[in-house]
């Protein structure tokens, strides 16, 4: 009885996204214009808490949840983090297959490529976004001359990028000729960026290749997969989370 008890809760407009009956936005409309029913009980407020032991419906209905997954896209340049089917560039035509509900870990820019993190997973979501859990980025960055030694040097102290926002990497290590790596633990907007300004550093590209443990592994251009289960596993013990 104690295992029923302690099964997570979600809220209504969420547990429609997870099982592939609308986007959350969407799901607000439908729970709020009496389409869906809990235990046989219309509820019209979708932030109405339900867990795995409650009956939904929709439109009289079953509704049931998909399993959770997490998969890893090397995002091209030139595609935005977004799901909007009105964007011309979402990365929504890149991720054809994925589970209903499965949303972004963070972003990346426009104009920067490589891994993006996607789950349907709201708990790990959560956790390896949110600061307080200084999850591991690490980026290549491309530049337009050679790094000499008082670059590096520059970047490793860190610099201020903004109002009361300082960055300081956890590590600064060249990777060729007119490239360096860069490990952040958090993930502030545009924050390479914004830092390489800061130390008169000229950007020519951007590239993340590791998020906490996972990196590409061989990941083509413009192609998912899901983690496997060691690579998940890996990934769950970052943010102390219990895989089962």
């Amino acid at each position: 009885m104690a295992q029923e008890k302690n099964k997570p809760e979600y809220r209504l407009n969420r547990y429609l996204a997870r099982a592939g009956i609308a986007s959350r936005r969407k799901s607000d409309l439908l729970i709020q214009g009496g389409q869906v029913s809990v235990n046989g009980k219309v509820v019209t407020v979708p932030g109405f808490r339900v867990s795995g032991n409650d009956k939904v419906a929709f439109q009289g209905y079953p509704v049931k949840l998909q399993p959770f997954r997490t998969a890893v896209l090397n995002k091209p340049h030139g595609f935005e983090t977004t799901l909007s089917p009105d964007a011309k560039r979402s990365i929504l035509m890149l991720i054809t297959g994925l589970p209903p509900g499965t949303v972004p870990v963070g972003r990346l820019d426009i104009n920067t490529g490589g891994l993006l993190l996607l789950s349907n997973d709201g708990e790990l979501v959560n956790r390896l976004t949110h600061p307080s859990w200084e999850v591991e980025r690490e980026y290549r960055v491309f530049l337009k001359n050679a790094p000499g030694p008082s670059a590096l040097q520059s970047l490793r102290k860190g610099a201020s990028i903004g109002r009361s926002e300082f960055s300081k990497p956890i590590s600064v290590k060249s990777s060729g000729k007119n490239s360096i790596n860069v490990v952040l633990r958090t993930g502030r907007n545009h924050e390479v960026r914004r830092l390489l300004e800061a130390c008169g550093i000229l950007l020519e590209g951007l590239e993340r290749v590791r998020y906490a443990s996972v990196t590409l592994r061989g990941l083509q251009r413009g192609k998912w997969r899901m983690l496997e289960d060691d690579e998940l596993r890996e990934l769950m013990k970052t943010v102390k989370l219990d895989k089962s």
